[in-house]
């Protein structure tokens, strides 16, 4: 998921270039390959992206751990700091409550 957002935004090959063709892709690892990470993980790519003046960061992710404050504070740190934060929501939905974090909080 994460890789195809990033061709469409920026692709610079074939005939249907991205919409954004000179942007600048930051790609950061937080998993392991058995789809496994820590919150801390995060936490430092957040906080590079914070440093680094990052405009716009896509989370292809979603869980349902919205109780992680410390993740879910850092997410409204970056918005707070002009980060426009771009966030799956999950394949649960359409009801109440099947909305995944980061993309369910305000």
């Amino acid at each position: 998921h994460g890789t195809f957002v990033a061709g469409v935004v920026a692709s610079k090959h074939g005939p249907c270039h991205g919409f954004a063709e000179h942007a600048e892709i930051h790609t950061f690892r937080v998993f392991t390959q058995r789809q496994m990470s820590f919150t801390s993980w995060f936490l430092d790519a957040f906080n590079y992206a914070i440093q680094s003046r990052v405009h716009v960061l896509n989370l292809s992710i979603g869980g349902p751990d919205y109780r992680d404050r410390p993740f879910v504070d850092k997410v409204r740190e970056m918005s707070a700091n002009g980060i426009i934060v771009v966030s799956a929501i999950g394949n649960d939905g359409p009801l109440w409550g099947t909305l995944n974090n980061p993309a369910d909080q305000p």
